[in-house]
């Protein structure tokens, strides 16, 4: 049995996404790496990134800080409480100013892991990844159940 299958749009293809940095087809995904052909692509999964992690060292600091002056002076024990939320609440504020959570798109090409695209933009992640998905469906096996 013969199954014919074209995937839409007026010449057999369509673009899903096309923005700086990756176009996303029907056929292939473009981006700074190369070109990689949608029939060959699966497992679209989305990884998120911290890049600089402020909350944790703010938070291993301020243990720290609580264990030597319970060691030390613990009378000392409500300035330090104190000053380790201080230092807490900074490592918070400059880890949401200055790390936003990045997002990678990733995929199975020819066996391996590619990272297809990532982006600190939810917004725009989002329509890159919904347009991988969409390249991924069009070009699925239809006998491989």
């Amino acid at each position: 049995m013969t199954v014919n299958f074209k995937a839409p749009g007026q010449n057999g293809w369509v673009v899903y996404y096309h923005g700086p940095g990756i176009t996303v087809t029907s056929w292939y995904v473009l981006n700074a790496d190369g070109r990689y052909p949608a029939a060959m692509l699966a497992g679209a999964r989305r990884v998120h990134v911290r890049t600089h992690p402020a909350r944790t060292v703010a938070l291993a600091a301020g243990a720290a800080e609580l264990a030597l002056a319970a060691l030390v002076h613990p009378t000392a024990l409500p300035a330090a409480l104190l000053l380790a939320a201080l230092g807490v609440t900074a490592g918070l504020v400059i880890d949401k100013r200055r790390s936003p959570r990045r997002m990678e798109l990733w995929v199975t090409y020819r066996g391996g892991e590619v990272e297809l695209f990532s982006s600190a933009d939810r917004r725009e992640f989002e329509q890159v990844r919904r347009a991988v998905i969409r390249a991924l469906e069009v070009n699925r096996d239809p006998l491989a159940g």
